[in-house]
């Protein structure tokens, strides 16, 4: 933090250090489509295969517009749904660049049927898919996630600075080093490691020492000294509760973020008060929905409807990214554009909510200069706040408990 704060103050402006609006990692191909096109203005088109891999994207939504018209309800064709999701865990990050979009663009015009190439790039719809049902959902998930990482990489690159800042809370090497139970007592035996192990403990060691906004220079002739001195053992032991913190970060209700309005003062049931929504089909939408989500063994959050000044509301606006005003904000806004009956809407509604609790995001991105690539990654894949293959969990209600529980 103190080294963004001294690069803000010797930049001409800070302006281009702000943060970016907030994406879901695994935010919807629609949701991404409506967010280029409401700030098409902001974007540049200047890389082939990013611009190439967006058309593909956007002809691909429009024949399965197109072709789901033409069917009955039970066989329309879906590319995503909860049974396909995946996550992205810490240890198997996605890692995206033009790069890598202009090579999966090789890939899949190798892969791909001719007659399914030819109308991605033009040609006129067909009267009937070209080739059977399951091999085309197939093929068009390739292109979708294509499309997806194109997308995400034109919409980040404007913000590239704060994605570089956002290194230094890269929490891959403390996450290493407590998952396979590190102590300063190893490091004890530094001196006895192969060369190969030595070089490797040097790199993550360095990376730890990020996570304490040094730089990488920096930390780099900080490991080397410690090594030198016969240090090590003190730097893992410092280091590694700096790295410990910024994980907790993830996952911490900030105090500022903690909610007044929640009343639980029974083991078993908590309740908050919400807006009653102006359409009264929202009302079961987010009953059902959140509801559902939060409860844990005997415990359940109850929402009390009515008229509130300062209690949450739902908002939906056109095109928008849904999100919520900030950590334990009022203001939930969705897009309108979306179905409430989709699953991507009721899993981000129960998502954002968590956000109204004062729950952060438990997922992390930035962009690797070393890579030349943006790297994103989900703390904990089985965590509703982390990752949309996540859920309520353990872990989150014994936070919630320890803010909102008052007997």
């Amino acid at each position: 933090m103190k080294t963004f704060l001294t690069l803000c103050l010797v930049a001409i402006s800070c302006s281009l250090m702000a943060a970016p609006i907030h994406l879901d990692l695994e935010s919807s191909s629609s949701l991404y489509r409506d967010h280029l096109l409401k700030n098409k203005k902001f974007f540049k088109e200047n890389n082939p295969s990013i611009e190439k891999a967006l058309m593909w994207g956007n002809r691909l939504a429009q024949w399965l517009e197109l072709e789901n018209s033409r069917r009955a309800a039970d066989r329309q064709l879906r590319l995503t749904s909860q049974g396909t999701r995946r996550g992205i865990p810490i240890d198997s990050p996605s890692i995206y660049s033009d790069k890598t979009v202009a090579k999966e663009l090789q890939n899949l015009t190798e892969q791909l049927p001719g007659p399914m190439i030819d109308v991605l790039n033009g040609e006129n719809f067909p009267a009937q898919l070209p080739i059977g049902d399951a091999d085309f959902v197939v093929f068009a998930r390739k292109v979708d996630r294509n499309y997806q990482s194109a997308a995400r990489y034109k919409s980040l690159l404007p913000y590239m600075s704060y994605y570089k800042q956002a290194k230094s809370k890269d929490i891959r090497a403390y996450h290493y080093f407590k998952e396979n139970k590190w102590t300063p007592e190893k490091f004890k035996e530094f001196d006895t490691f192969t060369e190969e192990i030595k070089t490797e403990l040097k790199f993550l060691l360095t990376q730890l020492c990020l996570n304490s906004g040094e730089t990488q220079l920096g930390c780099q002739r900080s490991v080397q000294k410690a090594e030198t001195q016969k240090k090590l053992p003190k730097f893992f032991e410092d280091f590694f509760e700096i790295g410990e913190q910024t994980w907790n970060d993830f996952f911490v209700i900030p105090e500022d973020a903690a909610r007044k309005d929640i009343t639980w003062r029974t083991p078993d049931r908590a309740e908050i008060p919400f807006n009653t929504p102006e359409a009264e089909r929202f009302i079961p939408y987010l009953r059902d929905n959140i509801q559902d989500e939060f409860k844990f063994n005997d415990w359940s959050l109850t929402l009390r409807f009515g008229t509130f000044a300062n209690g949450p509301r739902l908002k939906f606006e056109t095109g928008t990214v849904p999100h919520v005003d900030r950590l334990g904000g009022n203001n939930i806004v969705m897009d309108s554009n979306q179905s409430i009956e989709e699953y991507e809407s009721q899993w981000v509604i129960r998502h954002e909510f968590g956000h109204v609790l004062g729950l952060p995001d438990c997922y992390h991105e930035f962009y690797d200069t070393n890579l030349n690539a943006f790297v994103n990654y989900q703390l904990d894949t089985t965590d509703l706040m982390c990752s949309r293959a996540g859920n309520m969990n353990e872990r989150i209600y014994i936070e919630l408990e320890k803010n909102y529980f008052n007997p």
